[in-house]
């Protein structure tokens, strides 16, 4: 049981999810885009939140300024990673798309910026809310957006989502690296800049 939490933990890592968030955006609104245009703003996406910080997080661990494991569990570690993601969504966002049609994603993106904005503060208080959940918790209210403009079935999607959401957060406390407080008060940082902006949308 634990081998599965701690694999759950690693496929729906935070510098994972805007990239399976990108590649699924682009799945189900396939028709809308170029196949060009897909692929180029998915790999953008992989080479910016994922290869970037991982590169990063190697180089700092090489010179000894990381002791934590690819799962930082150091509450004052956290900031340089947090600080970072939030740097590199505002250049993805406002600089590498600034002329990519993608408006719907790219407010997922900006919401998502908010949250890891919430999470650093969190982190400055010395707080260890969970980025897993908050991750994955922010994706709602972009899928029922996204179901509900394009008419796509919300009875596959919807299960889908609460099912990942259900399985990260059963491995993070499984794992005891967070409290219930801190894993609800993750999908609360997560969800709710995210459903507030594509509500005003």
């Amino acid at each position: 049981m634990k081998y599965a939490a701690k694999i759950i933990s690693y496929i729906f890592h935070p510098v994972l999810i805007p990239t399976i968030i990108t590649g699924c955006f682009y799945l189900l609104n396939a028709d809308f885009f170029i196949p060009v245009e897909r692929f180029v703003a998915t790999g953008q996406t992989f080479l910016m939140t994922f290869l970037l910080p991982v590169c990063i997080y190697f180089f700092l661990k090489s010179l000894g300024l990381l002791k934590s494991s690819v799962m930082v569990k150091n509450v004052q570690e956290r900031a340089a990673p947090v600080f970072l993601n939030i740097v590199i969504i505002n250049i993805l966002v406002f600089k590498v798309w600034e002329n990519v049609s993608n408006s719907a994603l790219k407010i997922f993106f900006i919401a998502y910026c908010i949250s890891y904005t919430l999470l650093f503060f969190g982190v400055l208080l010395k707080r260890k809310y969970s980025v897993h959940v908050a991750s994955v918790c922010s994706v709602i209210p972009l899928f029922i957006n996204q179901t509900t403009t394009y008419y796509l079935n919300p009875y596959i999607i919807l299960p889908i989502l609460l099912l990942i959401i259900g399985l990260v957060a059963s491995a993070r406390l499984y794992l005891r690296a967070h409290t219930n407080v801190e894993i609800i008060l993750g999908a609360l940082i997560g969800f709710v800049p995210s459903f507030i902006l594509f509500y005003k949308m």
